[in-house]
């Protein structure tokens, strides 16, 4: 049985049996285990894996895989995906804590207009995956998809490399404690070490769960599809919210586009806003 804390409930999921072989161990495939061998595998066999990798490891692997109340089939051969991630984290916030450790994070409201592209861009992906993990947690306890998104959020992060050209120190140290607390649920342990890398005391027992800028969340540029006929023609960035007749007028300008609509006629404009337009022609 696992007994997980929401505000004040007790929220009661089923302990999941995690299989060593091929098949899932499930209560019928327990019972022929038993049958054959008058025993199960026992809960020590996997203690070897936890001294190997770390229990945040084992943790994020079994939660990624699979939801927390299914049955989960165990492979050691996959864990070390979610251990080399765990290893690239801590190396990425390493490598920032001499410059982050003594600043305050974060920008004042004032100075959001003054933020470079690249500050922008690395601000807008982390509140909206901080939006999007909050949301998993809220109204699904899905930690499946927050590992997800946490990862993307990684990957965005490390190929913004190097952080120290155009990112100020306390952008920076925002990201980086963000990421930090999202991981915070599913790798306790390491998230206890980089906060206190970041220049924190205390623990994460005393932190609550971040909140994130609807602002900051919002995208100011997106890329969007243009068909003509159902068939990929191009792709734009244009502005988030860009009027229809903007998209449109865009789209029929684009060299790619262009020679697809030359000399027909345009009976249909199908516009699905912020990500693709489709162009019926005759």
């Amino acid at each position: 049985i696992r007994d997980a804390l929401d505000e004040g409930r007790m929220v009661l999921y089923s302990q999941p049996i995690i299989a060593a072989s091929g098949e899932v161990a499930s209560e019928e495939l327990l019972l022929r285990m038993m049958s054959r061998t008058g025993e199960i595998i026992p809960p020590g066999a996997f203690l070897p894996v936890a001294e190997k990798y770390g229990a945040d490891t084992g943790r994020l692997y079994m939660l990624f895989a699979n939801q927390p109340e299914r049955d989960l089939e165990w492979s050691e051969d996959s864990i070390e995906g979610s251990w080399r991630f765990l290893n690239k984290v801590y190396r990425m916030v390493e490598r920032h804590v001499a410059d982050v450790r003594g600043v305050k994070a974060g920008v004042a409201d004032a100075d959001v207009a003054g933020l470079s592209a690249k500050e922008r861009k690395l601000l807008q992906v982390t509140h909206d995956t901080l939006r999007r993990v909050t949301q998993d947690f809220d109204a699904r306890w899905h930690f499946n998809s927050a590992i997800a998104l946490v990862m993307t959020l990684y990957n965005e992060i490390d190929g913004a490399e190097p952080l120290t050209d155009g990112v100020r120190p306390e952008v920076r140290k925002e990201v980086l404690e963000l990421l930090t607390l999202m991981l915070a649920p599913m790798t306790p342990h390491l998230a206890e070490e980089l906060w206190e890398m970041l220049g924190h005391g205390g623990g994460l027992s005393s932190v609550g769960w971040p909140s994130f800028s609807e602002a900051l969340a919002k995208e100011d540029e997106v890329e969007i599809v243009v068909q003509v006929n159902g068939r990929v023609r191009s792709k734009l960035v244009v502005q988030a919210g860009m009027s229809e007749a903007g998209v449109i007028a865009k789209a029929l300008a684009d060299p790619a586009v262009a020679g697809h609509v030359a000399n027909k006629h345009v009976v249909k404009q199908i516009v699905v806003p912020n990500k693709l337009v489709n162009l019926v022609v005759k």
